[in-house]
């Protein structure tokens, strides 16, 4: 054939997708975007990112402002994020690795299996990371804790193993089958590891409703999720049904599966008991309130206005009463937990979320003295403590406004010195709460 008839002859453009094909085994690498041409990972990606905004947009959206905050909220939908990713990573690695059988045999992360979860840990962790970006974008906080990438790090771990985890069910399953079969699986581990326990739970990845300020994360806790995670991911990719491999490769595979499982165990009966840590950093965001310094959490600075408008009001009712032992000396916000400020307190849960900041829903932090030892504890307090506090709590009501106890339980109104002797053994924790 002469080279003028080849020149007339129109050449055919491999396209993309043939172009991936046609790679060497040794240089195959699966791109994130033809998994998302040929694949469910951008559906799947749409719902977690339909489930993240749900989750951000719930109670108020109270975690604005917090960073950590904002990475322990999300995670309140990984029940529904993880049976979706595994589910949907089962599907495409039964569909697009049909006729890819010879890839197998290769190294485990040249398969079509690692392919596809390094797809889904780019594609949907991307997708989460978009949300923390645009959830801390919404109020911007006014530090950043280093330790916030170790945490962001352990949530892409986990979207990853949810990916691996269903690559390696649909390796061995149909696409229908295989994707049910990942769904429940998933949503199972779930149930199971990411609650709370006394020590380090796999899956759990804070999931909380409680502010973070004042706290960092556990280098110890997170740490050994990542190792665990980790060990678990290479578990699964390395896992091939049928492949023919040597004897010691076969060991080696099963000795991660087996160290992995086997730290699971260990890190769940003697681990750290808690993911967070205190700095024991105070609140930085003061201003006088009536002769009283109020501090708060910058991260808070958005309720601050109103907080102290109310405690003025207190303040000052109190005052001209002649009960003075009811305003206290400082105010400090405190964020739950281990109490690091013993004197009066403020927890902003309510107002957090956008309540409106009322005497009623200041004055019990105010006179309750959670950070007495004697005041804890697994043990109730007494009857009668519980009623001397709702009678102080109920007095300084009353001397705000009689509006605000008018429709509320009956109570006893004290006098100055009744409410004095009480606020004195509340303060010094030398009142009999049991």
């Amino acid at each position: 054939m002469s080279a003028a008839t080849l020149a007339e002859r129109p050449q055919e453009v491999p396209t993309d997708d043939e172009r991936a094909r046609r790679r060497p085994p040794g240089r195959l690498v699966v791109p994130v975007w033809f998994v998302m041409r040929n694949g469910v990972l951008p559906w799947a990606m749409l719902i977690v990112a339909g489930v993240n905004a749900s989750v951000l947009a719930m109670r108020g959206a109270p975690w604005r402002a917090d960073l950590l905050w904002i990475i322990d909220w999300i995670p309140i939908g990984h029940v529904a994020v993880a049976p979706v990713v595994a589910g949907a990573a089962a599907i495409d690695l039964a569909r697009l690795s049909v006729g890819t059988r010879h890839l197998e045999d290769h190294r485990w992360w040249r398969s079509p299996a690692a392919a596809v979860t390094w797809a889904y840990a780019v594609g949907v962790g991307g997708t989460n990371v978009a949300a923390i970006v645009v959830a801390a974008l919404v109020e911007v906080p006014p530090s950043v804790d280093p330790r916030a990438l170790l945490g962001v790090g352990v949530h892409l771990l986990m979207l990853t193993l949810f990916a691996a985890l269903g690559a390696l069910v649909g390796r061995a399953l149909g696409p229908i089958l295989g994707g049910v079969l990942a769904a429940v699986i998933a949503l199972v581990g779930v149930s199971m590891f990411s609650a709370r326990t006394e020590h380090i739970s796999l899956l759990y990845a804070g999931a909380s409703l409680n502010p973070r300020v004042g706290r960092s994360y556990s280098v110890v806790y997170l740490g050994s999720q990542v190792v665990m995670l980790s060990l678990l991911i290479l578990a699964c990719l390395m896992m091939r049904r049928g492949v023919a491999r040597s004897g010691w490769r076969r060991v080696g595979e099963g000795a991660v599966a087996v160290v992995a499982v086997g730290l699971v165990v260990v890190a769940g009966s003697v681990g750290p008991s808690s993911r967070l840590v205190y700095t024991g950093k105070p609140p930085s965001l003061c201003e006088d309130v009536s002769g009283v310094p109020v501090c708060m959490y910058p991260e808070h600075a958005r309720v601050q206005a109103e907080v102290n408008t109310q405690l003025a009001r207190m303040f000052e009712a109190a005052r001209q009463a002649g009960y003075h032992s009811l305003v206290p000396r400082e105010v400090r916000e405190v964020t739950g937990g281990e109490i690091e400020w013993h004197g009066a307190s403020l927890l902003l849960d309510e107002p957090l979320i956008g309540e409106p900041v009322t005497p009623r829903s200041l004055v019990l932090d105010l006179v309750d003295p959670w950070y007495c030892d004697e005041r804890g504890g697994e043990v109730p307090t007494s009857d009668a403590f519980s009623a001397e506090s709702y009678n102080v709590e109920s007095t300084w009501l009353e001397l705000v406004d009689p509006a605000l106890v008018a429709e509320q339980a009956p109570y006893r109104s004290l006098d100055s010195d009744e409410v004095d002797r009480l606020m004195r053994e509340f303060r010094t924790c030398t009142y009999p709460f049991r």
